[in-house]
């Protein structure tokens, strides 16, 4: 039968510490969603020390591609709520005495996976905004000079503003429309496509571009190929390269 104190040794030797110039880091057993322990440091005066979580929240959220700038301003209501605070990227405990150390650790590590947990639910979905800012780079680096924002283009039965137009050297226009994996966004891309389709203009190139990083159906997928031809945004710096220069 297992004992009290074989537990008690397995768990005591799953909590790592290590001593560094001005602090005391510690592995605790409490995990992140990644599965990756949480860490934190003790900071120590004379008489008082303060727990950091050393901005491990922040780089759980932003390894899953959430903007430091998304998070920070969400996340210090989080924190203050636990009694604690969101200091340069780290949560931080106020100081505390020497025999509340351990509580402290625990009330750190517990509310930056709390923090992690909660950013990935909620925020991930916004990641996804910093796609058109990606695509919007990517065209300015490629086509700076020929490239239109917002430009208005005659379909079959109407005008539609496009995000992006590129004119070519041949009097072609290649037509860009960034869509997001949400109804709204896919029901305006294939519309205004497929109503320049229609058009039969051979001065137009159009294509689609998506976020493959997004959880996409193959329904919605099949959906945006009836507007225009549709590229991944992990595809888009050769693809657009590639249908510019084609004849």
């Amino acid at each position: 039968m297992i004992s009290q104190g074989y537990i008690r040794d397995i768990l005591c030797g799953l909590v790592k510490t290590s001593a560094l110039d001005d602090r005391i880091r510690v592995s605790t057993h409490v995990l992140y969603p990644s599965n990756g322990a949480v860490t934190v440091s003790v900071l120590s005066g004379q008489d008082s020390c303060i727990v950091s979580d050393d901005g491990g929240a922040l780089s759980e959220l932003i390894s899953c591609g959430i903007s430091a700038q998304i998070i920070d301003p969400l996340m210090r209501p989080l924190v203050r709520n636990k009694g604690l605070h969101f200091s340069q990227g780290s949560i931080v405990s106020p100081s505390v005495p020497f025999d509340a150390v351990g509580a402290a650790i625990l009330l750190v590590a517990n509310a930056s996976r709390t923090v992690a947990e909660w950013g990935i639910k909620n925020l991930k979905n916004r990641a996804r905004r910093n796609f058109r800012a990606d695509l919007d780079d990517l065209l300015k680096r490629h086509f700076s000079d020929n490239l239109v924002h917002k430009s208005s283009i005659v379909g079959a039965n109407k005008s539609h503003n496009f995000d992006y137009v590129v004119n070519l050297s041949d009097s072609r226009k290649l037509l860009v429309a960034p869509v997001l994996n949400d109804a709204s966004s896919i029901n305006s891309a294939v519309v205004t496509n497929l109503d320049v389709r229609l058009a039969e203009r051979p001065d137009l190139i159009q294509v689609i571009v998506f976020d493959d990083a997004e959880n996409w159906t193959t329904s919605n997928l099949k959906l945006l190929e009836m507007g225009a031809r549709t590229l991944p945004f992990s595809q888009a710096e050769v693809g657009l390269q590639r249908l510019a220069t084609s004849q």
